[in-house]
């Protein structure tokens, strides 16, 4: 279940989601803006999608193209010659370089249900890389052919971490493209369905904290009336 609430300056968590937390059934769904507190030793941010856009228009048109969003400039030069493999090399190296941030760090303080994300980046597996703070042991999963029991059986106090629109990491696996253009938008559910299956039958039952600028509520298909 999904309850958007505006956040003011000063606030108070409801009691319901505090014991929730406390008990370890809260789903947590970083989107975009969720790794902007991350920084390289210069003091820059990871890009947004503003920023992920000129970079792009920049390398492969030679200038900046403000009016269009990072999904038209990206699917253009797939289409114009880069090719997607390029395009996806380019989008990792603007990652790189970056340390985790604080809140990266005290995520691994928490017992969670499920943490489920639309970002591309690794930090939060360079979070729970940490074994003597992490509570839980992290387990990425990218595409349906995983096998979700045995990896869960296989890791002491194992926490599913669904990576929704692709990783770095897998980003020149062809069955799980980065969800970078408009033509990979369409088709994001390919080889995701069940991870996304996943994540919406818990939030029918669990809290979802979501961390970022603004959530897509059809990614977890919400409940009726919500």
């Amino acid at each position: 279940m999904i309850v958007q609430t505006p956040m003011p300056k000063s606030f108070e968590l409801p009691f319901l989601l505090l014991e929730a937390v406390k008990a370890g059934r809260v789903i947590l769904f970083l989107g975009a803006g969720a790794s902007k507190e991350c920084k390289n030793r210069s003091g820059r941010t990871p890009p947004n999608g503003e920023q992920l856009r000129d970079i792009l228009a920049t390398k492969y048109f030679g200038k900046a193209m403000p009016k269009r969003s990072v999904m038209s400039v990206a699917e253009m030069a797939i289409a114009n010659g880069a090719g997607q493999g390029l395009v996806f090399e380019t989008v990792s190296e603007a990652f790189q370089g970056f340390d985790i941030s604080d809140a990266h760090r005290s995520m691994t303080d928490f017992n969670w249900r499920m943490i489920a994300t639309t970002n591309y980046d690794t930090f939060v597996e360079e979070a729970y890389s940490d074994s003597k703070r992490r509570r839980q042991t992290l387990i990425p999963f990218v595409k349906d052919d995983e096998p979700v029991d045995e990896r869960m059986r296989s890791s002491l106090r194992p926490l599913q971490f669904l990576k929704l629109h692709g990783c770095l990491n897998h980003r020149l696996d062809k069955d799980i493209p980065l969800v970078l253009s408009w033509e990979q938008y369409a088709v994001h559910t390919e080889n995701r369905t069940r991870l996304f299956g996943r994540l919406s039958d818990l939030a029918h039952e669990c809290p979802v904290i979501f961390v970022g600028y603004e959530p897509d509520l059809k990614l977890v298909d919400r409940p009726r009336g919500l």
